[in-house]
């Protein structure tokens, strides 16, 4: 009986120190970075959450925290925990200062973000200015951009000599003017969209709205202004001549955002690779 009793208190030992070995720090930490890995960003949150409980000095862990947030896709959460965290952003370290940044820049929340630049004495500058020219791309800013990186050298930054280059061939892109490319329609329907090199509705524009511009003055020639004929095809006309000024000035517009939006997915990547 004695050798019973002394077996199930060995057990009960055994069990309660694996259990409470399974939420020590190492394992925690080690479950946390197999989330992460798996995908599993929100589950991954909670682990950090535990681990930042445990070692609460570790700016490490918190941003690996944070950077949960961010993957897991809420932002807002991030910026909240990282005020919790970091009340004062003047000596937030270097590490979450930039994981801040890069949830303030998918957040598109760019006057924070230079917010934080400007008070933030943790970053390093050149980290800073690569972070000022990469919130001034994503808003098209792209002479802003090189006048921010005409600051850097090309051995002050590992991305220094990609963003200069990636910002000059931007700078160098012709931008189709949305304005112009209204007036040419509004002249000769059709030529604002030939214009922004979108051939198709451009063609479209000009027969249909010629088409229906013939028919409307034949049907007022026979029969004047009491033609339903000539009001019929003039009001049909009418709608695609607007709408034709309006598409072209559209047209422009979209031709600028996909001219430069395979430089924006470089800039992109070379941010995430570096940081």
């Amino acid at each position: 009986m004695k050798k019973k009793l002394l077996f199930v208190f060995i057990l009960f030992k055994f069990i309660n120190s694996s259990a409470q070995d399974l939420y020590n720090y190492d394992n925690s930490r080690k479950f946390a970075e197999y989330l992460s890995k798996a995908g599993q960003y929100e589950l991954a949150t909670r682990e950090y959450e535990r681990l930042v409980f445990m070692r609460p000095q570790s700016d490490t862990l918190k941003t690996l925290l944070l950077s949960m947030y961010r993957r897991s896709g809420k932002l807002e959460e991030a910026v909240s925990r990282t005020r919790q965290l970091y009340p004062d952003f003047t000596l937030m370290p270097s590490l979450p200062s930039i994981e801040y940044s890069r949830t303030l820049l998918l957040k598109t929340d760019y006057k924070a973000a230079k917010d934080l630049w400007a008070v933030n004495t943790q970053m390093a500058q050149p980290d800073k200015i690569i972070l000022s020219a990469t919130a001034e791309i994503l808003q098209d800013n792209y002479k802003t951009a090189k006048e921010i990186l005409d600051a850097l050298n090309s051995n002050d930054h590992k991305l220094a000599p990609d963003y200069k280059a990636l910002a000059n061939q931007a700078i160098s892109i012709k931008r189709k003017s949305p304005a112009l490319a209204g007036i040419m329609s509004t002249i000769i329907p059709g030529t604002g969209r030939f214009y922004t090199k979108d051939w198709k509705d451009g063609v479209v524009s000009m027969f249909f709205i010629g088409t229906m511009a013939f028919q409307s003055i034949r049907g007022f020639s026979k029969s004047g202004v009491k033609s339903t004929r000539g009001w019929i095809y003039g009001s049909v006309g009418l709608g695609f001549y607007l709408g034709n000024i309006h598409g072209s000035v559209v047209s422009a517009k979209a031709y600028n955002r996909r001219s430069h939006q395979s430089i924006k997915n470089k800039i992109e990547n070379l941010f995430n690779s570096y940081f």
